[in-house]
This record gives structure tokens, C-alpha cells and sequence, in this order.
């Protein structure tokens, strides 16, 4: 299973840190989650065994962002894949990475180096070759891939939202997408990971509590739970009925961050339920994270203490595309 693959009409897109990431920890069990940043051959023999044999005018793009040391003889596989006919470009390869896989032997004009990190290293010397020109951006193509995926798991609806009092026009069934989307929704959790690493760096390393408020967000929290080393409180008795059974003052210590986990953040009041319990019962509220987001304001009204992080944002600019909008009685269904 390649979880990071993205196939575009111009070329094959694969992250090698996230499937470093999928062999340590679901297949080797070497337990480093995201924090894993050595690439063994494993996981290129993975790769390999993922691509047709016959490469012939495909362009392959290696991903090796977050990865500073390789497995020796590794260059070999690499020029396996060269050999099958592929056109490959190495991205985001570190200076020393680049020593270990002795790519030297390859040069091409079109290169780029700035500051030991190779931002494009292309295993082939054509310079005048076409994909040498090729310009994309990840996170567009992530979201690009996201979006055409969850369309298939958007329904029509046009019911009340209980707990927030409006009416939305479309519901989206993330159980189904977990269950039929297992690839895309590795790499999903594996970014939203990195983005919850980079975005509490010193806190990460105090171990903050990662809490989430029904059984489809669990599913989601045991996987960053798994990656960021992180212990989990599930709250399974708070949902849009806003109904509270447990004692929440033996579960949240007073002693310990927490970052509330969602599947879904649409206007936000679960999320708020749960901040409020935390700080009532003396824990500390870090931030929400989220699958997917609903925006419905602008970034510059958002406070960014207040701000959820989430992999994919539906927004103005796609809610028609997705056939999902938020209405109240003052306008018309």
C-alpha cells in the first residue's frame, strides 16, 4: 500500500517520508511515528513495486522532505527506477542524503541548491526536457486530490444542525470516506500530523493530551495518536444534543494540555463544548485540530488562538463545487 500517491496527467507524485512513516510504524512497528527520518529500503522497494515496470515518458516525482539520512546502497534502487524508464526528479533532498544515494554522477542545469537542501535534483541531463519546466505547488496538488475525493462522499441533506441552529445544505459522510479512502486518509492524518507538530513545536515535547468527542473522530485520533506519540482522553457522551454524563473532573488533570481532535468543524460549537470542559476542570486548551474545516469567515476575522487546523478547508471558493452551503429562516432553502 502506497499511501502518498498522486497521479496527475503530468507526472507521479510520492512522498517518501510519509511511506517511511506507514513501514516504520505499521509494518516494522519501529514506533518513531512522524518523528522517523532515516529512509530504508523497505520502503523504496515498496515504491518500486508500485509503479508499472514499464516507465516509459512517465515523470516521477520523490518527495524527501523531512528525511536526513538513507539506508546504504540505497542509490541502487533509485537507478532501478531510472532504468525502467522513468524521467525522475528528486525534490527537498538534503545535502546529506544526496552524499549517501552518490547522485553526482548526474547533472542537469535545470538543478537547484540553496541552502543544503536540493529544492530539484532531475536524474536525467536533458535540459531542454519539458518537465524540467514543470511548475506545481504539493499543497495544491493535496487539495486538488482531496477535494475530488470527497465529493463522492458528499450527500444532499437539507436539515436543521442541531446544535448550532442553522441549516446545511449537504451532509459529508467522513465514516464512509475513512472506510473506502484508507490510502488518502493515511496521508491525510499523516500531514495533519506534521502540521500539529510544526504548529506546537516546544508543546509537542511536553506531551499534551490529544481529546476528541465521538466515536468517528476516535478512529482519527488513535492514527495522530500513533504518529505524534501522544496520549488520547476520548469524550464519547458529547455530540450535538449536548449531553454530558461522565465526570470530567476525574478524566482532564489540571496538570496537562489537551488538543481537541474533530472529524469535521463546521461552525464549531462541539469544539467550544469541549474547550469549555477542559478549562472548567483546570486543564489547558491548546487548539483544535481537524480533518476538514468549514470556513465561514475570513482568516483576517479569525483570531488565531481560535483557529482550527485541518488538512482541507471548504471555503467560497469550492462550497458551490462541493454543493454545500449554511442558510437560517432569513433566507430561502
Amino acid at each position: 500500500m502506497i499511501v502518498s500517491k498522486i497521479v496527475t496527467e503530468q507526472f507521479i507524485y510520492i512522498s517518501l517520508h510519509a511511506e517511511e512513516v506507514v513501514s516504520s510504524n505499521f509494518l516494522e512497528e519501529d514506533n518513531r511515528g512522524i518523528f522517523e527520518d532515516r529512509l530504508q529500503i523497505l520502503t523504496l522497494e515498496r515504491v518500486i513495486k508500485s509503479l508499472p515496470e514499464n516507465g516509459s515518458d512517465t515523470n516521477l516525482v520523490l518527495d524527501f522532505q523531512n528525511l536526513y539520512a538513507c539506508q546504504q546502497n540505497l542509490n541502487s534502487l533509485i537507478f532501478k527506477i531510472k532504468h525502467q524508464g522513468y524521467k525522475i526528479l528528486l525534490i527537498n533532498i538534503a545535502d546529506g542524503v544526496y552524499k549517501s544515494l552518490s547522485l553526482d554522477a548526474v547533472n542537469n542545469t535545470k538543478n537547484v541548491h540553496i541552502e543544503g537542501v536540493y529544492l530539484k535534483y532531475f536524474l536525467f541531463e536533458d535540459s531542454s526536457d519539458a518537465f524540467t519546466d514543470l511548475a506545481f505547488s504539493i499543497p495544491d496538488l493535496f487539495d486538488e486530490t482531496f477535494k475530488s475525493s470527497i465529493k463522492k462522499y458528499i450527500d444532499r441533506h437539507d436539515k436543521p444542525h442541531t446544535s448550532s441552529y442553522v441549516y446545511l445544505t449537504s451532509y459529508v459522510d467522513i465514516k464512509k470516506f475513512l472506510s473506502y479512502e484508507k490510502e488518502l486518509m493515511l496521508y491525510s492524518l499523516y500531514r495533519l500530523a506534521m502540521r500539529v507538530k510544526n504548529k506546537w513545536k516546544s508543546e509537542i515535547t511536553k506531551e499534551p493530551i490529544l481529546i476528541c468527542q465521538s466515536m468517528t473522530s476516535a478512529y482519527i485520533v488513535s492514527i495522530l495518536s500513533n504518529l505524534l506519540k501522544l496520549d488520547i482522553l476520548i469524550l464519547d457522551k458529547i455530540g450535538p444534543i449536548n449531553k454530558l454524563y461522565n465526570r470530567l473532573d476525574k478524566a482532564i488533570s489540571d496538570k496537562r494540555k489537551y488538543i481537541v481532535v474533530s472529524d469535521l468543524v463546521c461552525l464549531g460549537t462541539e469544539v467550544k463544548i469541549v474547550k469549555n470542559l477542559i478549562q472548567f476542570t483546570g486543564g489547558s486548551y491548546l487548539g483544535n485540530v481537524s480533518l476538514i474545516k468549514v470556513e465561514t469567515l475570513s482568516n483576517s476575522d479569525i483570531l488565531s488562538r481560535d483557529a482550527t487546523i485541518s488538512i482541507f478547508s471548504i471555503k467560497k471558493s469550492n462550497n458551490k463545487e462541493l454543493h454545500y452551503n449554511i442558510i437560517t429562516d432569513l433566507e430561502q432553502l
